[in-house]
């Protein structure tokens, strides 16, 4: 009985296609298949992964390049820093010549002057300005009463001030041997009179006690050839000192 049972079946798989047996055997294995498709996938994911992981690194290159890019503007402004600090040196050393200049303009008061800031024909309160308050002040009778004139003297100066009676400007200066100013050729009283001559060059007429240059208005008083006193008159004055002086 099995026997015969053995011979049906053996007799059936004869008769049965061969690409059925084929299919058979294709689908006993793929059921490999798919665990190594699983491998390649789960490759795949670990390699996608990881490219996913190493992605970001990629961005370090601009962060480099950007530190790179800093680097340059870090070394101009140091650049910049060292023209700074030369150009404050400069300048500080232009600030001490400019300064130098100043001190240079810082000269003592060259004093009274005559012929310069005190003159014959200024105005008398110019001149008292000037001179700040007088010593004293004396009336001078003239000829006339148009002739009188007031003398205000500044014995601290070594100078009086002659001016007519009803005129507001200097008639006469008076040099005083006290007078510690000088003439605006550089004369000064004390002063030899060879140094008048160098400077006024030979006087009109002269003695033992008078130089007299009556086209400048001068008359030097002298004494051992040494000046000590002058007299400088307006042009053509009136005043009656002045047409004494010429009468000596």
């Amino acid at each position: 009985m099995n026997i015969l049972k053995l011979a049906v079946l053996f007799i059936f798989c004869l008769m049965l296609p061969t690409g059925v047996l084929a299919d058979t055997k294709a689908t006993e294995k793929p059921a490999t298949k798919p665990a190594t498709e699983a491998k390649v996938e789960k490759a795949k994911s670990t390699t996608m992964a990881k490219a996913d992981t190493a992605k970001p690194a990629t961005p370090v290159k601009p962060a480099k390049m950007k530190t790179n890019k800093a680097a340059v503007p870090a070394k101009k402004v140091e650049k910049a820093k060292k023209d700074a600090i030369k150009t404050a040196a400069l300048a500080k050393k232009g600030a001490k010549k400019t300064k130098a200049p100043a001190k240079a303009k810082k000269k003592k008061p060259e004093g009274l002057v005559i012929g310069k800031n005190l003159k014959v024909t200024m105005p008398l309160a110019e001149a008292i300005k000037l001179l700040g308050i007088p010593g004293s002040i004396s009336i001078n009778r003239g000829t006339e009463s148009k002739l009188d004139s007031i003398s205000i003297e500044y014995a601290n100066h070594g100078i009086v001030l002659h001016s007519l009676n009803g005129k507001r400007k200097i008639e006469v200066l008076e040099i005083l041997p006290q007078f510690k100013g000088s003439f605006a050729e550089g004369i000064k009283i004390g002063e030899k009179f060879t140094v008048l001559i160098e400077k006024y060059g030979v006087p009109q007429s002269m003695n033992a006690s008078l130089a007299k240059y009556p086209e400048k208005g001068m008359y030097f008083s002298l004494k051992e050839n040494v000046l000590v006193a002058a007299h400088v008159f307006a042009k053509n004055s009136k005043i009656l000192s002045h047409q004494l002086y010429k009468n000596k």
